[in-house]
């Protein structure tokens, strides 16, 4: 299978993350890049992929991406997917103005609460706009009919005792054979 060519970049070049103002939900819109059709769409930020100092953004820039034959497409398929917009090309849309402007990230413990908080404020309208919450990698995948349902994952199929082997012979008489082989039992 070939590698994916991902453009390489440096530790020094990585926005830090205390500057970092684009979160997955947020609406921008793209000023520059490769292709001028792309110039002035605008879209929702699907995904932010910080090792590039890029973002996916729902219907721009995108490319097909061929699939190969599987038990949902037996004869395969070809998919749109978006691809990622570096930073520097995409401008965060203020949801109160709808125009374009810039944010500041700010971290300050609440007098009310007495906790952390996170949140953007914008430029152009004054107004704070929050960080969305980070609900994880499961949030990401998408109920598949391949995927187990919820009432054989809530079953109990295995119990733990001190007469059932935990792993598989073949293996259990591999680990014997490096004992010996060791002649003092540890390896």
């Amino acid at each position: 299978m070939p590698k994916l060519n991902v453009p390489k970049v440096k530790a020094k070049d990585l926005i830090k993350d205390s500057k970092w103002i684009l979160f997955p939900g947020d609406v921008v819109r793209v000023i520059g890049g490769e292709k001028a059709s792309e110039v002035g769409k605008e879209g929702k930020i699907l995904d932010v992929v910080r090792k590039m100092n890029s973002v996916t953004i729902n219907e721009v820039k995108m490319q097909k991406k061929h699939v190969r034959p599987n038990p949902l497409a037996p004869r395969g398929t070809t998919l749109m997917k978006p691809m990622p917009v570096h930073f520097s090309n995409v401008k965060l849309v203020d949801p109160h103005t709808q125009q374009l402007t810039d944010a500041k990230l700010i971290k300050k413990i609440s007098k009310e609460t007495g906790r952390l908080e996170t949140y953007r404020l914008l430029k152009s309208s004054g107004q704070k706009l929050p960080v969305p919450a980070d609900d994880g990698p499961v949030e990401k995948y998408e109920k598949s009919p391949l995927d187990t349902p919820n009432s054989l994952l809530a079953e109990k199929t295995w119990t733990p005792s001190v007469l059932n082997i935990p792993f598989p012979p073949r293996f259990m008489n591999q680990m014997e054979r490096l004992k010996r082989m060791n002649s003092g039992g540890e390896f």
